[in-house]
């Protein structure tokens, strides 16, 4: 029975994997392709950005909204003056930051690390990540 190549796409190109090897395509404009024997690979790294720093930025900014919006801490200070204007950024920023962490926890980056220089495609979806590096574990004979 053919089994079927696995394939990862990202934003700059795609890794697709077969008994034969890897099949890598990078670049935006100027694809260019490399074929890569198992041999020759050293590594397959996926790599996941932080996600710390974006959601603290973000439950900052929900904090800073509650207190500006619902004035929370009247006993100490007024913002009754700046309510116009710390809402709406505070807002925009609490939005931002949610998205950024989102898309940072759905996607990764994996590089394949072989004889030549290392070949990095961005904004790779999790899950077709893992189905590579597990398949690529299964034809080496790694564990």
């Amino acid at each position: 029975m053919q089994e079927e190549p696995v394939t990862c796409r990202g934003i700059n190109g795609s890794i697709s994997i077969s008994k034969n090897g890897m099949s890598i395509i990078v670049g935006l404009s100027s694809a260019q392709a490399y074929e890569i024997r198992f041999g020759d690979i050293s590594a397959v790294v996926v790599e996941r950005k932080s996600v710390v720093p974006f959601m603290t930025l973000m439950i900052l900014a929900v904090i800073v909204f509650m207190v500006a919006r619902y004035n929370l801490f009247w006993f100490v200070i007024s913002v009754n003056n700046w309510e116009r204007f710390i809402t709406p950024v505070t807002s925009a920023v609490a939005i931002l930051c949610a998205i950024v962490t989102l898309l940072q926890l759905v996607f990764v980056t994996v590089t394949v690390r072989s004889r030549r220089e290392p070949l990095t495609v961005r904004l790779v979806p999790s899950r077709s990540a893992k189905r590579l590096v597990r398949r690529f574990s299964e034809l080496c004979g790694g564990s």
